[in-house]
């Protein structure tokens, strides 16, 4: 056994997680600040170089100063419309409650009536059970946390969110300026050559692994947009659009609409749509199985099981956001042991 080899191995996977567990967190304010100033430098190099720049001495941190501002004042305006947006809508949707109300008990009293039909529990006692439960649901959300402490916590986040954005603003600032003095310090370190290839090695593996995530998904919209228009479905366009882009997602997928959709039309007793769901289910979970061994696989040269495993790992490991930082230690991971010469292509 080669110990020296399986120090490395572990040495790094306990670098890996130790580094996303506490120190990403710590240092993700400049961490983004690093690669906003890194997105912006070679439009503010372009711009700088002009003539009209040269001529009023405008220097490429000033540029690219001004560039940080207003891509921040653009962020901050997008997301006021949005709440401005969602809020309104939920004023409006107020109104409709006792009408979803109605629906929404009609459609229990549907299920259940199925369920008697195919099980012979009592529709009077399966409703009652659902109603039970729906109402001590109710009861332990509303108990949870007080109003003040829930305003309280809502102020912190707020702040919280406020300022580590104020951090990442200065931080590119500080990182567009002192560019190139930093550059030159580090072009005279050994591992920065290193740091670089690993860094190349991990961009090409993300770029490829999204490129084959795309293919996937086109042609998954595209079945779903197809199915959902045979078993005609109502705004079947926008809803197979959606549920094909939910399926690029490792913890969503077409199951969690399609699998409560054909259960729910069998309870009514409609057989048909209920089956065509769950064909239409199975005919995307084909597809995803037979295009992802040869693009992933072969593109990106980790094995789709492999990405599977990191978003299960992920989320034991580093609780909700696991299923993306999951991936994210696994293709870092990757890119270390690739360039050390552990993994080949």
């Amino acid at each position: 056994m080669d110990w020296k080899k399986a120090g490395i191995i572990v040495g790094a996977a306990a670098g890996v997680f130790l580094g996303v567990k506490y120190v990403l967190p710590v240092m993700l304010p400049f961490f983004v600040g690093f690669l906003l100033s890194e997105a912006v430098h070679p439009v503010a190099y372009r711009l700088s170089n002009r003539k009209l720049s040269k001529k009023f001495h405008v220097s490429e941190c000033a540029i690219g100063s001004v560039l940080i501002l207003m891509f921040t004042l653009l962020i901050f305006a997008v997301l006021f419309l949005g709440a401005e947006f969602v809020t309104e809508k939920a004023g409006d949707c107020i109104q409709y409650i006792p009408l979803l109300r109605n629906e929404a008990e009609e459609m229990i009293e549907h299920c259940c009536k199925g369920v008697e039909r195919m099980v012979g529990i009592p529709a009077e006692k399966s409703s009652s059970y659902i109603y039970q439960q729906l109402e001590a649901l109710c009861a332990y959300m509303w108990q949870q946390e007080s109003g003040v402490e829930t305003a309280i916590h809502s102020v912190y986040a707020c702040v919280l969110g406020i300022g580590m954005v104020m951090l990442s603003v200065v931080s590119a600032i500080l990182f567009l300026q002192e560019r190139g003095k930093v550059k030159a310090f580090l072009e005279q370190r050994r591992f920065y050559k290193n740091l670089m290839e690993l860094a190349e090695q991990f961009r090409r593996t993300v770029k490829e692994y999204w490129k084959a995530q795309i293919k996937i998904m086109a042609v998954i919209c595209m079945v779903c947009i197809a199915g959902l228009g045979i078993l005609k479905v109502k705004h079947f366009f926008a809803l197979g659009l959606l549920v094909g882009v939910l399926d690029a997602f490792p913890v969503l997928g077409t199951g969690l609409f399609f699998v409560p959709a054909g259960f729910f039309f069998l309870f009514q007793g409609k057989v048909a749509p209920g089956v065509g769901f769950f064909l239409l289910y199975l005919l995307t979970a084909m597809v995803r199985q037979f295009m992802e061994p040869r693009l992933i696989g072969s593109h990106v040269g980790v094995s789709p099981l492999l990405v599977l495993f990191s978003v299960y790992l992920g989320v034991i490991l580093y609780g909700g956001f696991g299923f993306v930082l999951g991936p994210f230690s696994a293709l870092l991971l990757y890119g270390i042991y690739t360039s050390l010469g552990i993994f080949k292509r």
